[in-house]
């Protein structure tokens, strides 16, 4: 077995992804609002953009899977190479986001052209990150800690926008126009995530194994076909599990942060309280939660980690229906949901790279990068889950926008923000503990089998 991975590579490799997701949550918090307000289109425009941008975004993870896994690019590794020509391509393409070049009709065309190019080019880079976690150990524990170190980097990410973004913002559009100070922060966030993973591209030169290099192993990969693909994934029942588990894991976490505007505002009656002391809290709570994990998860495995912090959530989220109108008691408790919601997640990306083990150990075939695209996939589905149970929701109790809320009205607005995250939470895990059995040691023994091939 390889030598051991040294601890910059170890508890550092999650640099890249937290300037990818400052970069992103640019996008998450401002883009809808960008198009509005400073932009200036439309609604009915405004809603056009984002239902194709939105179908688009599902579509660029599938395809990234796919480039991923036929491109071959020797120079520096099958994956590593798409972290040194990635994001530069994906910079210029994602401040087009946030543009107005031009008429109202050709703006429009800019900006959904700049959101799909950039958003395929970015799964790809993302994935190809996640699959090193394969290439660069094949020791369960430095999958772990290499997992959590990506969560950590994501999670941080939340704090470091909400300090730096507005007042970017504000800096930028003082000296131009409202604009442009988004166009220029945007212009400042990409450098920023091509550095973060120019980063990570430097400290892992040479330590990829040998089945990254191998010409041989790449060139196969790049003949498979896209049923071939298809179809070894549907021979992967534990890839399959995981997939569902992750995509109501992530619908629980966007439950919490989708909906919270409404609890406070309609339920607790303090809007103002939402930002920053919520969601500040449950930041600092998903970022203590990671690096828990990592210690959790060489303790106890990845497997029993994933599970059992998901178990513990459903019983946190539960529990908000106790706090009544205590606004601290809630924001703790959901506080502590979250951490252990964020400390399963932090397991997702070697457990994806167990998966395409599993795979390869069964079939004889691997499709490593075409399994780390589909922990986006995961991401987009819960996305889906969460606007569906929100819609829906919102139309059930019979809300209305700015009204006085009836007592029916703030029942389940606060039965939603409660029961919604515990039992996605709880589906999640339910689906995990009985469909995914690969332990660690299982993994080691299926490496070794390989190996002897």
């Amino acid at each position: 077995m390889a030598e051991k991975l040294s601890k910059p590579v170890l508890y550092t490799f999650g640099v890249g992804d937290l300037f990818f997701t400052v970069m992103v949550n640019m996008e998450i918090y401002f883009f809808a609002a960008f198009l509005t307000d400073f932009a200036q289109f439309s609604l009915v425009t405004v809603n056009l953009i984002l239902y194709i941008t939105g179908a688009a975004d599902i579509v660029c993870a599938l395809l990234a899977g796919f480039i991923l896994q036929t491109a071959t690019l020797k120079f520096a590794g099958k994956y590593r190479s798409w972290l040194l020509i990635g994001p530069p391509i994906v910079a210029p393409l994602f401040i087009l986001q946030f543009s107005k070049i031009g008429n109202d009709s050709m703006a429009v065309w800019i900006i959904v052209l700049g959101f799909i190019a950039s958003h395929l080019v970015f799964n790809v880079v993302f994935a190809a990150t996640g699959s090193m976690v394969g290439t660069l150990s094949q020791r369960p524990n430095e999958r772990t800690i290499l997992s959590s170190s990506r969560a950590q980097g994501m999670s941080g990410a939340g704090l470091i926008f909400s300090v730096t973004a507005g007042p970017m913002i504000a800096f930028f559009g003082a000296r131009t126009n409202e604009t442009l100070g988004y166009t220029i922060a945007t212009g400042v966030l990409t450098v920023l995530m091509i550095l973060g993973y120019w980063y990570i591209y430097w400290i892992t030169a040479g330590k990829a194994s040998s089945s990254e290099d191998t010409a041989e192993v790449s060139n196969t990969e790049s003949r498979q076909s896209v049923k071939e693909i298809m179809v070894l994934v549907f021979k992967n029942p534990p890839l399959l599990l995981l997939i569902i588990a992750e995509t109501f894991r992530n619908a629980s976490i966007m439950m919490v942060t989708s909906f919270a505007f409404y609890h406070f505002k309609y339920v607790l009656e303090n809007e103002p309280f939402l930002s920053p002391t919520f969601i500040l809290s449950i930041s600092v709570a998903a970022l203590l939660g990671t690096f828990a994990a990592a210690w959790v998860g060489v303790k106890i495995g990845k497997r029993n980690t994933y599970w059992l912090c998901l178990a513990l959530s459903v019983i946190v989220f539960f529990a908000g229906k106790l706090t009544g109108d205590a606004i601290w008691s809630f924001t703790i408790i959901f506080s502590i949901g979250y951490m252990l919601n964020m400390a399963a997640g932090a397991m997702s990306t070697a457990l994806f790279a167990d998966t395409g083990v599993y795979g390869e150990w069964k079939t004889g075939k691997s499709i490593q990068g075409f399994i780390m695209a589909l922990l986006t996939l995961s991401i987009k589905l819960g996305s889906l889950v969460r606007a569906g149970i929100l819609g829906l929701g919102l139309i059930v109790i019979g809300f209305v926008a700015d009204a006085v809320p009836t007592e029916n009205v703030v029942n389940g607005i606060s039965s939603i923000m409660i029961f919604s995250p515990a039992v996605a939470s709880a589906i999640a895990a339910a689906t995990f503990y009985f469909g995914y059995k690969i332990e660690d040691k299982d993994i080691v023994r299926m490496q070794e089998e390989i190996a002897a091939r």
